[in-house]
């Protein structure tokens, strides 16, 4: 397992997704879409001093673990949103979490001493 600690700065996230796309055979757009949201989503909301990332990448599959020390929120508590019926009646965000949800083979949170930890499984080819 290697681990990146980034500030928590949307300007990041470039160096987030070489630093993993760098572990894996091909760029894979589901891993690209979880790993926006989710570290938006703590940029965002959480008021983190720093966010780390530990990667792990074996047997075509990738475990990703997000460890921020800001507000605790667990996201996989998080509601599901409902769905428009067509395109016309979507709206600009809100599906970020739903989405990681729907991608993911596996999904964990805990916060434990003071720090949020998202663990995310994506089996990859």
């Amino acid at each position: 397992m290697i681990s990146i600690t980034l500030k928590p700065k949307l300007s990041e996230l470039y160096h987030l997704n070489e630093f993993i796309l760098n572990r894996l055979s091909d760029e894979n757009l589901q891993v690209n879409l979880i790993v926006e949201e989710i570290f938006v989503n703590i940029v965002n909301y959480s008021k983190t001093e720093f966010i780390t990332v530990n990667v792990d990448y074996s047997n075509q599959t990738l475990t990703l673990e997000f460890i921020d020390n800001g507000i605790e929120f667990n996201p996989l508590l998080k509601e599901d949103p409902t769905l428009p019926d067509n395109i016309d009646e979507a709206q600009i965000g809100g599906l970020g979490i739903f989405l990681t949800k729907e991608m993911a083979d596996e999904l964990y949170y805990h916060y434990k001493d003071g720090k949020n930890h998202l663990k995310i499984i994506k089996k990859v080819e």
